[in-house]
């Protein structure tokens, strides 16, 4: 769960590794935000999509990303806004909990380059796949 970040004022994310080791990872991230726009385009439903970067050894890692976010509003809007990710996470090889903080900057770039600076913190939960022995 992310709390304002890449999917507006917060989304529900999943995110699953697909190269890498415990000290640089690559890793592809979908979510789903429902947010207000304004009164002539009504809520808007957010699809944020990222890939990121994950570097570190230990506990204290740097969270490097690029995505866009895809945005369906109630009254038949579309909007797309590019993404991008910088961040601490904290992740014990131990736990499952892990937590991220980080500058998520919007970028619309259909009529006029628009930078919008945001920021989001994260909490996540990792689902573990057991050996089946």
């Amino acid at each position: 769960m992310e709390l304002a970040g890449s999917g507006g004022l917060g989304s529900v994310n999943y995110e699953k590794k697909f190269s890498g080791t415990d000290t640089l990872a690559f890793t592809w991230r979908a979510g789903l935000s429902v947010a207000p726009i304004d009164k002539n385009n009504g809520a808007g439903i957010v699809f944020p999509v990222l890939v990121n970067m994950i570097y570190g050894p230990g506990k204290h890692k740097l969270e490097l990303g690029i995505g866009q976010g895809i945005t369906i509003t109630t009254k038949g809007s579309f909007f797309a806004l590019a993404t991008g990710l910088i961040g601490y996470r904290f992740q014990s090889k131990e736990k499952r909990v892990f937590y991220r903080i980080s500058y998520t900057p919007l970028v619309s770039y259909w009529v006029d380059l628009q930078v919008q600076h945001w920021a989001g913190m994260s909490i996540g939960y990792r689902i573990i796949k057991r050996n089946k022995a």
